[in-house]
């Protein structure tokens, strides 16, 4: 049985994104002008931390405009896996650019002599603040990233794009106070540590589904107990559960029930799967007797 999950309103799925591509575009070539002439390592590594977040923007926006391209023959499930790989690029991006900002920051802390505009800092930072919340705004109002680990990894950079712009508004306040001119590059290290927190589990999440690992909303455990709690299925076998997107996921199974040909039980089954275990593809045999042909059994 398989039950097709549509995605309706596409345009206004894309209006996050698309809001956000524009936002931080057009402030990245603000605050790179402002880091050369304020001479910041710290607002270097925030501009930089935006391209990567531009580019994890439009990979994002990409993968869910595919899920307007209808399933063809050869591709029967559609291009929805795209959104994994967008997420997976979308992490990769931001780690690559980590080490980036740490190779400038350390360069600086022990090589420089020059002195960081704190004033000039301050205020475009303060800009980006308000850039960046106003781009994850747009993120609440559709709804998408409390349940698609794309839209969250878009949604969760913007906010942390916005917590660091704040970090790199209080060095320049400090540095523009004390004249400790070594803030900037710390709180560069410091831009490249709260990018690796922001960003590993979503990571992590998107090479399990890579690899078609059980997304982390679903619970492989409670799957298999409430399909064999299912009054008529007596048994269970080749139980497979992978996503086939960031918000979309398959399972298939082989159960031994009392009639193969009861179409209620089918339904029944098909039904608890999708709204209690939240996977919207259900495939499934049901047998009468189990059989001797090799299985792969989990």
């Amino acid at each position: 049985m398989h039950n097709h999950h549509e995605h309706a309103g596409v345009p206004k799925r894309q209006l996050p994104y698309l809001t956000g591509i524009i936002l931080n575009s057009l402030f990245i070539i603000a605050e790179m002008i402002f880091a050369y002439y304020a001479n910041s390592t710290a607002l270097f590594a925030d501009a930089l931390h935006s391209i990567s977040d531009v580019a994890s923007l439009i990979l994002a926006w990409a993968a869910v405009a595919v899920f307007g391209l209808r399933a063809t023959s050869t591709h029967t499930y559609g291009w929805h896996n795209a959104t994994i790989l967008a997420s997976f690029i979308n992490a990769l991006f931001l780690l690559v650019a980590v080490f980036i900002i740490w190779y400038e920051a350390i360069d600086k802390l022990f090589h420089s002599t020059s002195e960081p505009a704190g004033t000039l800092i301050m205020i475009v930072s303060a800009i980006g603040i308000i850039v960046n919340f106003l781009a994850a705004k747009f993120f609440t109002l559709a709804g998408d990233h409390e349940h698609d680990i794309n839209a969250k990894g878009a949604y969760v950079h913007l906010l942390a794009d916005a917590g660091v712009s704040f970090g790199v508004v209080l060095s320049g306040l400090l540095t523009l106070l004390t004249d400790w001119y070594w803030l900037d590059p710390v709180v560069s290290i410091l831009i490249g540590i709260v990018i690796i927190i922001s960003s590993w589990g979503i990571f992590k999440q998107s090479i399990i589904l890579i690899f078609n690992g059980v997304p982390e909303n679903v619970d492989e455990e409670a799957v298999k107990k409430a399909i064999l709690a299912t009054p008529k299925v007596i048994g269970m076998h080749d139980l497979h559960i992978w996503g086939l997107s960031t918000t979309e996921t398959a399972l298939t199974v082989h159960l031994t029930v009392e009639d193969p040909s009861d179409m209620k039980l089918l339904s029944q089954l098909g039904y608890m799967l999708q709204n209690d275990m939240h996977i919207q593809h259900t495939t499934i045999q049901m047998e009468k007797n189990l059989t001797d042909e090799p299985r792969n059994t989990i």
